[in-house]
């Protein structure tokens, strides 16, 4: 079985290990086929739920998008900043979304991690800014969102190896 991964290019290496993770702990013997027709654009960033859910879902069917006649899983990743009202905070969240060539859809998401008010006002004070561009500046280097704001003990990786485990599971268990 070959599965195709569509999302940004950001922080690439984490998304494709945690997937060949999920992927092995399943007992799943698959190749992954990353980005096949090419990275989704990020110069903006997105906001809320919706968008999140939206986009993760469309690059899980653009993944099924393959010269490969093998290709049975695709799955989309997309990050997003949502407000949690309960709370009244901003999280930064990840969505991962699968879908099968015969129609199966699942869904899950990563734990959030907290984004402080002021670094929210200045990407909505100027669109043309990412949360990735935003830390990288602040840090004075390339930082992962996940890392940066959980004080450097959490890893994207590490983060997204539970709802990938649990997105895949609900399309293999229930044959979707």
């Amino acid at each position: 079985m070959t599965v195709g991964l569509k999302t940004s290019d950001h922080f690439i290496d984490e998304k494709k290990g945690a997937l060949e993770d999920a992927l092995k702990k399943l007992g799943l013997d698959a190749k992954i086929v990353v980005n096949p027709f090419g990275a989704p654009s990020s110069d903006t960033q997105a906001f809320g739920f919706e968008e999140l859910i939206q986009k993760a879902k469309q690059y899980a069917r653009e993944a099924l998008v393959s010269q490969d006649s093998d290709l049975g899983i695709g799955i989309g990743i997309e990050s997003a900043l949502s407000f949690i009202y309960a709370a009244n905070e901003w999280y930064y969240v990840m969505c991962i979304a699968a879908q099968t060539k015969n129609g199966g859809t699942a869904t899950s998401f990563t734990s959030g991690v907290s984004v402080p008010e002021w670094m929210i006002k200045e990407l909505q004070n100027n669109s043309t800014k990412t949360l990735h561009s935003l830390i990288e500046h602040a840090a004075g280097h390339p930082v992962d969102p996940i890392a940066f704001f959980s004080g450097y003990s959490l890893s994207r990786k590490e983060t997204m190896l539970p709802p990938l485990l649990l997105t895949i599971s609900q399309l293999t268990i229930y044959g979707k």
